[in-house]
């Protein structure tokens, strides 16, 4: 009976996070299909600058990223951790690559005016950069815990939970205003809540990496809305590098 129990965890385990994966890559096909992937075909409320070769490139490391996520799932689901480990040092190349170009792809928007209507492209610059700076710490943590699973699938999870922003941030369900921004982006936010549920009922606790994860989240949020209402940071980020 502890075998059968075990497994019955083991299989909730799996569908968990797998459809944590497919919920990831849903939201991220309806906020970027008007601007990305059915770009002309779609209407988009937002201005929607021309694509450059950067943000193209962003766009389709991203999505091989997300896709990779989910095949990381679906090979554990299937029993094929020789291939999962494989397939993670790929994975993980991929991850370290994408720092540099969000970075660009960050302090490029400037130049391309892709800022909502309701800040400045020097301002809004916090808000891609908040991202980074929480996905480098998540993406590092979960490959240094990769030998501990319960660990690296958490911090895993959170890391690419930080692409829910941009994308629920695209949903036309606020207005362009700064409050709208605010309430996209606290349910970007949300979206870690079912790790609290899940692992309350499959742990009877929250584990740390959750909480971890969902802390950097938060504070991702927060340093992106004051870096858009600190008059300060537009004069910082006029100094980066690539400005």
């Amino acid at each position: 009976m502890a075998t059968a129990a075990m497994l019955g965890t083991q299989t909730a385990e799996r569908r968990f996070f797998a459809r944590m994966a497919i919920v990831m890559i849903v939201f991220t096909l309806i906020g970027f299909a008007p601007s990305f992937y059915l770009r002309g075909l779609v209407h988009y409320p937002r201005p929607n600058p021309t694509l450059n070769p950067l943000i193209i490139l962003h766009g389709v490391m991203f999505t091989v990223w997300l896709l990779i996520f989910w095949t990381q799932t679906a090979l554990i689901g299937a029993g094929r951790r020789d291939l999962h480990m494989k397939l993670g040092v790929g994975g993980m190349l991929l991850a370290v690559a994408l720092v540099p170009v969000m970075y660009l792809t960050a302090v490029g928007g400037v130049a391309r005016a892709s800022a909502p209507p309701f800040t400045t492209p020097l301002a809004w610059t916090a808000v891609p950069l908040a991202a980074l700076a929480a996905y480098v710490p998540l993406v590092a943590l979960g490959w240094y815990h990769r030998r501990n699973a319960q660990a690296h699938k958490r911090l895993m999870l959170c890391a690419a939970l930080i692409f829910m922003g941009p994308a629920i941030g695209r949903f036309p369900i606020a207005p362009p205003v700064l409050i709208g921004h605010a309430i996209q982006q606290t349910l970007a936010w949300s979206t870690v809540l079912p790790l609290f549920v899940y692992d309350r009922s499959a742990l009877g606790r929250i584990h740390w990496a959750t909480k971890l994860g969902a802390g950097v989240l938060a504070t991702e949020v927060i340093l992106g809305i004051a870096g858009i209402v600190t008059p300060g940071w537009s004069s910082i980020a006029a100094q980066l590098p690539g400005l």
